[in-house]
């Protein structure tokens, strides 16, 4: 191993590694901590602080009596990345009207969100989605088509659950991480329209992007909230 790297770096690098190659698949158990220190010649101590920092990070989840297993983006789990609730903190899960889906050339800036060469093909899906009944979240998102061979707008629409259990039940891409920016802005006018919203009326515009459990991005998405009667809520340990 690297002596310029403590140790249990390089241990939870080779791990993130060989989940992102699908050695271990979702929802599929590590081997036991004794069988870790001896594969990567260390000690359990070393195995348990690799693991403790990706289970923190959402990569791995333990399991009472059973043990360490690599996450699966499950209904459970859908609020860790959506974060609309009600002002007291009630979370339910929404309700996705599909709109459109299609294949163009990235722009600059879409280049360079997600790491690509410019003109590269993406895939654009968008959809609303729906909360106590009214519409509360218009969302854009530009995937590399490189990383989803085969998808479109049927496949996306008749996903059985979240988006980001389609990337990793049928493309093997674990989403871990997301970056976002979040500001206050006046969408389009067919926005506002979609979203309920009288033109010129603000809403909470949110620039994301999502990295796979190897770093990847993988998607950027953008979307328009309208909090009347809603808030945004983000709390990490």
């Amino acid at each position: 191993m690297n002596i310029e790297s403590p140790v249990w770096r390089q241990v939870r690098a080779a791990i993130v590694a060989q989940i992102a190659a699908g050695e271990f698949p979702p929802g599929t158990p590590l081997p036991a901590e004794k069988a870790l220190a001896e594969r990567f010649s260390c000690a359990i101590g070393t195995i348990r602080r690799a693991t403790d920092g990706l289970v923190a990070e959402g990569v791995l989840t333990r399991q009472q009596g059973r043990g360490t297993f690599v996450a699966q983006h499950t209904t459970e789990r859908s609020f860790r990345f959506f974060h609309l609730r009600q002002p007291d903190g009630t979370a339910e899960l929404p309700r996705t009207e599909f709109l459109d889906f299609s294949r163009r050339a990235a722009d600059t800036e879409q280049a360079a969100a997600l790491n690509l060469a410019p003109s590269a093909m993406l895939l654009r899906a968008r959809h609303l989605q729906h909360l106590a009944g009214r519409p509360a979240m218009l969302e854009k998102l530009w995937l590399p088509e490189a990383l989803f061979p085969g998808l479109d707008g049927p496949r996306f629409a008749s996903r059985p659950g979240t988006v980001y259990d389609l990337y990793q039940r049928e493309f093997g891409i674990s989403v871990t991480r997301i970056d976002e920016q979040l500001r206050a802005a006046i969408p389009s006018a067919r926005n506002a329209e979609r979203l309920g919203l009288r033109p010129g009326e603000p809403a909470l515009f949110i620039r994301r992007i999502a990295f796979a459990v190897d770093g990847v991005p993988v998607e950027l998405r953008l979307a328009w909230a309208d909090t009347r009667g809603l808030a945004y809520f983000n709390s990490r340990a």
